[in-house]
């Protein structure tokens, strides 16, 4: 039961609406893979206008290359037996120039732990279809921990272990779909989630524990292994990493950073767990997504410490966690069918609502990070709502704002690129909460989570039962 009220998503019902950002960017004369987004009925036909020279459209996926830098407006059409819809995306080829909105995608460790498996990804990517949330703009398919072995192969890499059989053969299964691949890796000695059979699986530096990195929490090596093991990804064909130590830094970021940028494919770039807030001006310039704070571990209280370490790192840096291709992480998501679960996701289902709402809201990544066979009508409507994805992905990139933090009732504002703006209420505390939020002028408010007009006013009156949010987009008259 929930009190937040929610819109039913159907994914493959109604007229066709395309859900692209208004921007997607790649770098010349590097593959793009792009999934067109689209809801609605089926059978649905695709088209585009102005496709620059390079790239063809098949079956809704976008594949090849543009040799030339600049900005290339693509005009996209879908058709079905209930109408036509268009939206024209600005294609933006430069170097290094991915990941431009906040990533949306699946990533396997709350939903596998180090049980990940080959098998598992690629049925994951297929569930991503068929339950129809790729056509919202979820794009990621990532491996996290629990694929290493050792060291070998043809660029002294690290191997996979056996529950991989073919790396290449899982990024071409996950490309047919138009979506991309990703996988995890740590410049230290020994990676986090080495499954139960091995007693420790490898990073990206070997040899002796290097003394200048020594307050790292497993030690990096003088032996450096970035460029072998970007040289194996990019054979493979992946294109996103999520590069995992802590405390996090410049030093090793880039390192890692240097090697991914020469690569032959454009690759997505994460830092976690530990992005000093002291290095904020580097991650909010060279890497895409960027983690400072406790692993998403599906409780109120957990969830409490991801959100204040969020406001923290706000303070600290003036209220601009997010830029045009950088983007503070609130870690995956942790509601759902997980492995990390010993007795069942702990959150009501309100507070699903709730903590999705405060990735959606602020400008996080998005990673589902469930099992998706027995996937609930709600956790489906949850991922899939086109009003509030559209808020995560604005392209005018404004940091949400503090509005009103009064005690459990804790308020934030976000202006979009078309002049209007949001508004996201959350009751944080354990009992009902009454509150008047002001607006600027007579305005008119829509409900994004469900999909509902209110009436015109110059105030919303709200009641908020504990551990609830409400999410408005307002339009001033």
């Amino acid at each position: 039961m929930h009190y937040t009220k929610i819109a039913i998503s159907k994914p493959f019902e109604g007229a066709p609406r395309i859900n692209l950002p208004d921007i997607f960017g790649a770098s010349p004369k590097k593959p793009i893979i792009l999934r067109i987004p689209v809801t609605g009925e089926r059978p649905i036909k695709y088209s585009a206008e102005n496709l620059p020279e390079g790239l063809t459209l098949e079956n809704g996926i976008i594949t090849g290359s543009v040799s030339e830098e600049g900005v290339y407006p693509i005009t996209f059409k879908a058709e079905n037996a209930l109408g036509t819809y268009e939206k024209t995306v600005n294609f933006e080829i430069k170097e290094n120039c991915v990941l431009l909105t906040p990533l949306l995608g699946f990533t396997s460790w709350n939903a596998y732990e180090s049980a990940v498996s080959q098998e598992k990804m690629e049925h994951s990517a297929k569930r991503m279809v068929e339950t129809g949330i790729t056509e919202y703009g979820y794009s990621y398919i990532n491996t996290d921990s629990g694929w290493q072995k050792d060291y070998g192969g043809k660029y002294d890499a690290i191997m996979p272990n056996d529950k991989f059989p073919d790396m290449k053969k899982m990024c071409d299964t996950i490309h047919s779909y138009g979506l991309k691949a990703g996988i995890y890796s740590t410049p230290m000695l020994s990676a986090w989630g080495c499954p139960k059979e091995f007693k420790s699986i490898p990073g990206c530096t070997q040899g002796e524990p290097d003394e200048i990195h020594s307050a790292v929490y497993c030690d990096i090596g003088v032996i450096r292994k970035e460029k072998n093991c970007v040289q194996q990804w990019t054979e493979w064909g992946f294109d996103y990493l999520k590069y995992d130590w802590k405390p996090c830094d410049p030093y090793n970021a880039e390192l890692m950073r240097k090697e991914l940028h020469s690569a032959p494919r454009d690759f997505g770039y994460c830092v976690s767990v530990g992005a000093r807030p002291e290095y904020s001006h580097y991650w909010s310039k060279y890497v895409n997504c960027y983690r400072n704070g406790v692993d998403s571990w599906g409780t109120w209280d957990n969830f409490k410490e991801l959100y204040e370490g969020y406001r923290n790192y706000m303070r600290i840096n003036f209220l601009t966690p997010m830029n045009k291709g950088h983007f503070f992480d609130l870690d995956m998501l942790d509601f759902g069918e997980c492995d990390i679960f010993e007795n069942g996701c702990e959150y009501t289902d309100d507070e699903k609502i709730l903590v999705y709402s405060m990735r959606a809201f602020v400008g996080s990544p998005i990673q589902i990070s469930s099992r998706l066979d027995n996937l609930s009508e709600l956790e489906l409507s949850i991922y899939c709502n086109e009003e509030i994805l559209e808020v995560n992905q604005d392209i005018a990139f404004e940091s949400a704002k503090p509005m009103m933090i009064d005690n459990n009732v804790h308020v934030y504002k976000r202006k979009l690129h078309d002049g209007t703006y949001a508004i996201m209420a959350m009751n944080l505390g354990n009992e009902a909460e009454r509150t008047k939020i002001f607006l600027d002028k007579w305005s008119k408010i829509r409900d994004l989570w469900a999909k509902e007009d209110l009436p015109d006013t110059d105030a919303l009156l709200l009641v908020l039962r504990p551990h609830t949010v409400r999410i408005f987009k307002i339009t001033e008259e």
